[in-house]
This record gives C-alpha cells, sequence and structure tokens, in this order.
C-alpha cells in the first residue's frame, strides 16, 4: 500500500482493439473515474476518449486539437481534474504513428523523452488530488518523483500473444 490509499489490483481478460477506450473493462474504469469530462483531457485521445480537452496529431481524429501532445500539454489553460495518458506504447508504434502522417520521427520521439515530455508539461497543471490514468505495457505511469502515489492497476489480459494492456491510476498528492 502506497501512502493513505489501498491500491486496488485487478485482472480481466477483453479482446484487443488499437481504440483503448473502447475495450470493456477500460471503458468501465473509466465510467468510474472520469465524472465530468470537461475537467479531464487527452493529449493523445484517438478515438472514444470521454475527456473534453483532447488532442491528436492526427488531423483524421475527432479531437478538439491537433498539434503535438507536448505543445497541447503547455498551452492548456483550464482547470483540470485529471489526465488520460494513452500515447503509442513502444518506440517503434511512435515511429510508425509519425511515419502514417508523413513526418519523420526524430531521436527525441523514439526515446524515454517522448514520455517525460509531454508529463513534465501537465504535470505543473494538474493540481493536488487530481487523477492520472496511464495505459500502456507498463504500469511507470506519472510516478512518486512527479509527486503522484498508484492507487489502481488494471491488468487487461488480450490473450495469445497480445501484450496486456495494463492501466495504472494515480492520484496527485
Amino acid at each position: 500500500m502506497e501512502g493513505k490509499y489501498k491500491m486496488i489490483i485487478t485482472r480481466h481478460f477483453a479482446t484487443a482493439s488499437a481504440w483503448t477506450f473502447s475495450i470493456k473493462p477500460i471503458k468501465e474504469l473509466l465510467n468510474r473515474y472520469v465524472t465530468d469530462p470537461h475537467e479531464w483531457c487527452d493529449p493523445f485521445a484517438g478515438k472514444n476518449s470521454p475527456a473534453i480537452y483532447t488532442n491528436d496529431m492526427n488531423p483524421a481524429r475527432n479531437a478538439r486539437f491537433c498539434m503535438d501532445a507536448e505543445d497541447f500539454c503547455k498551452q492548456i489553460d483550464v482547470p483540470l481534474k485529471g489526465i488520460l495518458f494513452d500515447p503509442p506504447y513502444s518506440y517503434r508504434q511512435v515511429s510508425e504513428h509519425y511515419k502514417s502522417l508523413g513526418i519523420k520521427a526524430k531521436s527525441i520521439d523514439t526515446s524515454y523523452n517522448f514520455y517525460t515530455r509531454v508529463m513534465d508539461a501537465i504535470n505543473p497543471k494538474l493540481p493536488t488530488g487530481s487523477l492520472a490514468i496511464s495505459f500502456g505495457w507498463n504500469t511507470t505511469g506519472f510516478c512518486k518523483n512527479r509527486g503522484w502515489e498508484k492507487i489502481e492497476i488494471m491488468i487487461v489480459s488480450h490473450g495469445g500473444h497480445h501484450n496486456d494492456t495494463l492501466v495504472t491510476v494515480e492520484r496527485k498528492i
């Protein structure tokens, strides 16, 4: 147990989808936490984001903004209670995403810097008590060193040779 909150760890099975928020147990988790979408942002919105302040580099997505995720986070100037952090899960996926948009990925985009730059840009804008819900192949999330404590981890197994999707819910302390 970290801090004053008891951490919850659950495991579910669901069919894999490129659209993370359409996966049933993930959608149910988001319904529990994202109670007012006007207070949430999503710098990598893709499809089906419950947040109102959405961004996706791909103009074909139905996001409010279409820019680099770090730039999006730097320009956010509304009160927030949470962030949905669902970036490409690997550096290869980052490269493929950029390539699909006709952009050549730079080394800064295919290193640990890719995630930390976005987290560091939004972290000061999230007040104590706010939530970060991160998705990927690890449970690192926003971390203690940025002032966060884990309160829930959900493992979504997809079977076969698919990597599990790991969902990390943290509260800013």
